[in-house]
């Protein structure tokens, strides 16, 4: 059982998109530290633009603020205080090392980008790519690496970062078995605050504490998994009978 920690991340009618394209609606919700909140629902339902507009990248009307301050007025170094973003991955990046990639994830506590560490510093990053299995190819380039080797080397870099508040787009896109386990036993860690999207539905209802549904840049419903499943409403958010094929999935696994 997680510890509940003060403090929250709180959205009041909130819309936003891109290129003057509505996709999130009039979104009002709460999400409290401590609780790991996972996002669902179908393709186009809006879950990475809310990540994102949460996050501060996004343009938005209405009002997000983290701990009572209004995500727009944040500076860059506080907002990645606040908030540690692992995104889906794709393959376009710089000629940096994986040991300088993990290290920007210290950058909010430096006074430029790669100025002096402190002994502080340099445990927080070497204890993240050891976590992450990557303190042996730490002198490689980004560019040399495999995707999964590289999808540890961004894990890293949010480990390191020690934000107040976790967001991940997808986090086990790329990750062996080894690897999703620790990220997994990460989130269900005492006051880990973390809010992501997942695809797999029997893994997001085992380890969340609240699930928002997403429909059409709408918030269906934001709930406990249990409540969420009784509600009858992941059927509208899937245009399907997904309890029906959730017991089926879960009678396949347990074959095993």
């Amino acid at each position: 059982m997680k510890d509940k920690r003060e403090g929250f991340i709180s959205l009041r009618n909130v819309s936003s998109g891109y290129n003057k394209k509505t996709v999130l609606k009039d979104i009002s919700l709460t999400i409290p530290a401590g609780k790991t909140v996972l996002i669902i629902g179908e393709n186009g339902s809006g879950k990475s633009t809310l990540l994102k507009t949460m996050a501060g990248l996004l343009p938005y009307t209405g009002s997000v603020q983290v701990d009572e301050k209004e995500m727009n007025t944040l500076s860059e170094k506080e907002r990645a205080a606040k908030i540690a973003m692992l995104s889906q991955m794709n393959r376009a990046y710089f000629s940096y090392t994986v040991e300088e990639t993990v290290r920007m994830g210290r950058y909010r506590f430096t006074e430029g980008l790669f100025a002096s560490f402190n002994k502080k510093d340099h445990e927080a990053v070497k204890a993240a790519m050891e976590k992450t299995g990557i303190y042996d190819i730490r002198k490689e380039q980004l560019s040399s690496l495999s995707g999964g080797q590289l999808q540890r080397v961004y894990l890293a870099r949010m480990f390191a970062q020690e934000a107040d508040y976790i967001f991940l787009d997808e986090p086990t896109n790329h990750l062996d078995l080894k690897y999703r386990v620790i990220l997994e036993q990460y989130l269900k860690k005492e006051n880990a605050s973390v809010v992501a999207i997942y695809h797999d539905l029997l893994q997001a209802f085992a380890i969340a504490d609240e699930i928002i549904l997403l429909k059409d840049g709408r918030v269906l419903k934001q709930d406990t998994p249990e409540n969420i499943i009784n509600s009858g409403l992941l059927n509208e958010a899937f245009d399907m009978d997904v309890i029906s094929y959730l017991k089926s999935v879960k009678k396949e696994s347990e074959a095993f």
